[in-house]
């Protein structure tokens, strides 16, 4: 093991020489970690578990040419994504870049030359040199700079990602992209998912505002229309649509729902039951209610969907005793006992 102990200065390290047959797959001849100690027997102790995670790392290297291949080219693909941006970048500089890129490619399947490729791996190279060098776009591939442009909430977020990765799944890059492929999603979503029509059509917006964003940054040709409007949506028997629509409570429903709650061993449910029918809240208008904006007497909503929401209603005679026992729990919100969900939401469990 002290044959992988190297001292720089006062500071010992641990190196383990990467094989030259896999040095192409981690783009360097050794791997390095410093172990933050000047006394050597200290340094033995650490180097154990670091060197057996770099020899691991070959061995699984050996076993997947593949492995470390993709991180290597997302960051050639950006690195000459910004070279070329440059107005005095010097075109032998790409070229550079490119050719290596190639290289690396090719040394994946221990070939020099493209001629030498087996016909069943030449498509694949071919794609990911193309995508390499920006001659093609990954679908998804600006996903995470199109989310980090944005201020829309965890959820919004969350659900936008979805359907772009869902899309990138059946069409790989943005130049694949076309009504066709568009309408075989559309089909693919409502035939063998059985998603609702008003599902995919949320699917469709989302994609479409995607769309008008990687053309706006230069991923995607404007000299053709968004493929993603107009698109046609399967019929849908009317009828069976306005049987799947919510239907109103009735009072008698109403009525079971309360008998059951109070039945339950749900304070915080029986609650935000009460509070809704006498307030007309929303459940996360409620749920997210601090009572710094709660008296005896009204209560205050400053956090409502929009902005119009916000408004002070009088608290209903029926609930006073209710309000005045939440208050004098003495928490930050009315409704104490509800767990935030991975978005921050509170109302979730009581939905």
């Amino acid at each position: 093991m002290s044959n992988h102990l190297i001292q720089q200065g006062s500071m010992w390290y641990a190196k383990v020489t990467i094989p030259a047959d896999v040095q192409h797959i981690f783009g360097k001849r050794a791997f390095k970690k410093s172990l933050k100690t000047k006394n050597k027997t200290d340094a033995i102790a650490r180097s154990g578990p670091i060197i057996a995670g770099f020899k691991d790392a070959i061995a699984e290297a050996r076993g997947n040419p593949a492995q470390h291949l993709d991180d290597y080219l997302k960051h050639t693909r950006e690195l000459l994504r910004e070279v070329r941006k440059r107005s005095d970048t010097d075109p032998v500089v790409v070229e550079g870049i490119e050719e290596e890129a190639l290289e690396r490619l090719l040394a994946a399947y221990k070939v020099k030359h493209v001629e030498d490729l087996p016909d069943d791996k030449l498509e694949d190279v071919r794609s990911a040199y193309k995508i390499v060098t920006g001659q093609q776009t990954l679908f998804d591939g600006p996903l995470e700079e199109y989310s980090r442009s944005r201020r829309v909430e965890p959820k919004t977020e969350a659900k936008d990602r979805h359907a772009v990765e869902k899309f990138a799944k059946q069409v790989a890059t943005v130049q694949d992209v076309d009504k066709q492929a568009v309408r075989d999603f559309v089909a693919k979503l409502h035939d063998e998912e059985g998603l609702k029509v008003r599902t995919i059509r949320d699917n469709l917006m989302t994609l479409r505002v995607y769309w008008d964003w990687l053309m706006d940054r230069g991923y995607a040709s404007e000299d053709r229309p968004n493929p993603f409007s107009k698109v046609p949506l399967p019929a849908e028997n009317r009828k069976e649509a306005a049987a799947k629509q919510r239907q109103e409570f009735s009072p008698d429903d109403i009525r079971r729902l309360h008998t059951a709650i109070e039945g339950g061993r749900s304070e915080m449910m029986r609650a935000i039951f009460l509070l809704a029918i006498y307030t007309g809240c929303r459940i996360e208008e409620l749920a997210s209610l601090e009572s710094a904006n709660v008296t005896p007497d009204e209560i205050r909503i400053t956090r409502a969907k929009t902005a119009a929401g916000n408004r002070t209603i009088p608290v209903h005679d029926k609930i006073k005793p209710l309000v005045r026992e939440l208050l004098a729990k003495g928490d930050r919100f009315l409704l104490p006992d509800l767990k935030e969900n991975k978005y921050g939401a509170r109302s979730p469990a009581m939905s």
